[in-house]
């Protein structure tokens, strides 16, 4: 049985395979505004896995949350063995249990790794305009027409590998520079005050696993030691 290659499981979408999600959106001095994140679909999470592991290697399985809503189990074949990883979410308003199957589903996919990079993406804006391909609604009951906001350079599948390398290059410059801080200094980490060593330590996993966060803590090393990191990314 070959090996399975996580690589390929855990790679970026194209544009055309994610959806965006408004969050907010309402009125200001006039002008609607609408805050959206971008999402896998189902559909690309299900190409992902029969690309990559096979249609025959993998499976899914749901069952009641507790609580309310739904927890979806994704198997994945390994060897001779069948590896589950699980997670939930509650029904959704708009689609019921419909949606809290799909949403259950997603979140299970990220135990694979499978677009789990989206999680690094900060809220963006929407180009409101009345030929947007979408439809939306302002907190107000306001309906308005809008379209998505353009994936940055980084989010884009040919930039995988540069990003991987970067984010590796990025980790050893915190794990070299950084352990020669001393251990009180104090830094602003997404806007709060932080000691810098203790922050390493207790973040150590999710810096590994999060280009955006890892940025953030080069950034702060770089104040506090002067020396900079040499990105290898174009601008």
């Amino acid at each position: 049985m070959s090996e399975i290659d996580y690589a390929a499981l855990q790679a970026y979408f194209a544009p055309d395979e994610l959806e965006w999600r408004v969050q907010h959106a309402g009125e200001k001095n006039g002008r609607t505004w609408a805050v959206c994140v971008p999402y896998v679909t189902n559909r690309a999470i299900q190409s992902r896995l029969d690309e990559v592991v096979g249609p025959a290697r993998w499976k899914n399985e749901f069952r009641p949350g507790p609580g309310g809503g739904v927890v979806c189990g994704i198997s994945i074949q390994v060897g001779d063995d069948w590896v589950t990883k699980w997670d939930g979410a509650d029904n959704t308003d708009v689609e019921g249990v419909k949606g809290g199957l799909s949403a259950a589903m997603k979140r299970a996919a990220v135990q694979w790794g499978i677009g789990r990079y989206l999680y690094a993406f900060d809220e963006a804006f929407a180009t409101v305009h009345e030929n947007g391909r979408f439809r939306g609604k302002t907190r107000d009951g306001k309906s308005f027409r809008w379209d998505p906001p353009e994936l940055p350079a980084w989010a884009l599948p040919h930039r995988r590998n540069a990003v991987l390398r970067e984010h590796e290059a990025m980790l050893e410059f915190i794990r070299e520079v950084g352990s020669r801080t001393e251990e009180e200094m104090v830094v602003s980490i997404g806007g709060a005050p932080r000691n810098l060593k203790s922050y390493i330590r207790e973040n150590w996993s999710s810096i590994k696993e999060q280009y955006r966060l890892a940025r953030a803590v080069v950034d702060a090393v770089e104040e506090v030691t002067g020396e900079q990191f040499r990105p290898l990314l174009a601008a």
